[in-house]
């Protein structure tokens, strides 16, 4: 009986900080009604690359690739890239910017898309439309106007959303690129 007491008293311990965790957490988190989460597994960032690292190279490639798990339920709608606080700003050619089925070194299938950069946080939206099916690899190619003047490493925070009303975004960490000088 001596052990029972403390194992009962560390259950309902954990039992009442699971109930105000969650309870913090619906509290914190409200999302609108009839929002579309992804389901099933979840988009991945694979790779952030380019075969263009040398700084103030012109009409520099910059390649995000992705994979939609083909047990994803929902279909892919939006990938935004957000360039974080680095020494110098990228400026991007927006027109420019592609979408294709594979990796930078395997293309296929080209895919319809709409890129806009919103001018406060330099976010870039590239909207797909049809959105990507699940079992889907892709990548989506942005190009600078030129690489950075200054080397280092330049990141990048990237968050999927799936197709559907009321998206809400999952995020996929942070690409990294890094830019390099040669002597």
């Amino acid at each position: 009986m001596v052990f029972m007491r403390p194992l009962a008293f560390a259950i309902s311990a954990i039992g009442s900080l699971s109930l105000s965790i969650s309870s913090g957490f619906a509290q914190t988190l409200p999302f609108p009604e009839n929002s579309t989460f992804f389901t099933g597994q979840p988009p991945a960032l694979i790779t952030t690359e380019t075969p263009d690292s040398r700084i103030n190279w012109p009409n520099a490639h910059y390649y995000f690739t992705f994979d939609l798990p083909k047990n994803s339920v929902q279909s892919l709608g939006k990938v935004t890239i957000q360039p974080q606080p680095n020494v110098q700003t990228i400026q991007f050619n927006l027109a420019n910017t592609s979408a294709f089925q594979g990796t930078q070194n395997s293309q296929s299938q080209a895919f319809t898309l709409k890129a806009s950069q919103d001018p406060k946080t330099q976010a870039i939206a590239v909207t797909f439309d049809p959105p990507i099916p699940p079992g889907t690899t892709f990548s989506i190619r942005l190009e600078a106007s030129q690489n950075p003047s200054v080397s280092g490493t330049y990141l990048f925070s990237v968050t999927t959303f799936p197709a559907g009303p009321n998206p809400i975004g999952f995020d996929m960490g942070v690409g990294r690129l890094s830019f390099y000088q040669t002597f």
